[in-house]
């Protein structure tokens, strides 16, 4: 039977020259759209977060200080090591999200963690993935997102630790670079048409925030 590997994590875009490569040091910085979710979240009433990066500790202890019901998975990790079916066998996008976070119907996220995933997207990809987070969004969800205004990025995600309501840390897990699809505004009126933009941040160290609005 035929394997299928569709995700861009399977690397079709050559890295670039081995000494173009980047630090892997941790380094923290300031987040302006953390701290606006640190506000949204002291209200008193019970949230709904779902988490698309590994599970870490620092995360889960500054959300664990709100009510809130807290789900994550690995998205990237898990669709790395996941073996697709070839198309001809009745595998699709949408098969493969619906398959790998498989949420009950009556799930209804408040805030939806994509870190720096998106980056690792390519355009289909993104495009389905966000219709299946779609269908467990409400009218008010939002989408904290992190997205590279740089030509090459880190050939895999980096590691985000929350540290307060206003500091990241950013912990990289390789040194070696692979381009970037700089996904822009116009890139998401096509790609996620049920969110907008509601916060957007440009921050010094090459990652624009952004707060996306579930309508």
């Amino acid at each position: 039977m035929s394997k299928w590997l569709p995700f861009g994590l399977g690397g079709r875009q050559e890295p670039v020259k081995e000494e173009e490569t980047a630090s892997i040091e941790p380094v923290v910085h300031r987040s302006l759209a953390l701290n606006v979710l640190y506000n949204q979240f002291k209200k008193e009433k019970k949230y709904r977060i779902l988490d698309l990066g590994p599970a870490l500790g620092g995360n889960v202890d500054f959300f664990s200080q709100f009510r809130c019901t807290i789900y994550i998975e690995d998205l990237y990790t898990t669709l790395s090591s996941f073996d697709y079916l070839s198309p001809e066998d009745g595998f699709s996008y949408d098969t493969v999200f619906s398959y790998l976070l498989p949420y009950v119907r009556k799930v209804r996220f408040d805030l939806i963690l994509a870190w720096d995933l998106l980056n690792y997207l390519e355009r289909e990809e993104f495009k389905h993935l966000m219709m299946h987070l779609g269908r467990y969004s409400r009218s008010g969800t939002l989408l904290f997102s992190l997205i590279s205004t740089q030509n090459h990025i880190p050939e895999t995600p980096c590691n985000f630790r929350i540290l307060d309501d206003e500091r990241i840390e950013y912990r990289f897990n390789s040194s070696v670079l692979k381009p970037c699809p700089k996904y822009g505004k116009s890139d998401f009126d096509t790609l996620m048409p049920n969110f907008r933009v509601c916060n957007s941040f440009l921050l010094r160290n090459g990652f624009r925030e952004y707060l996306f609005l579930y309508e």
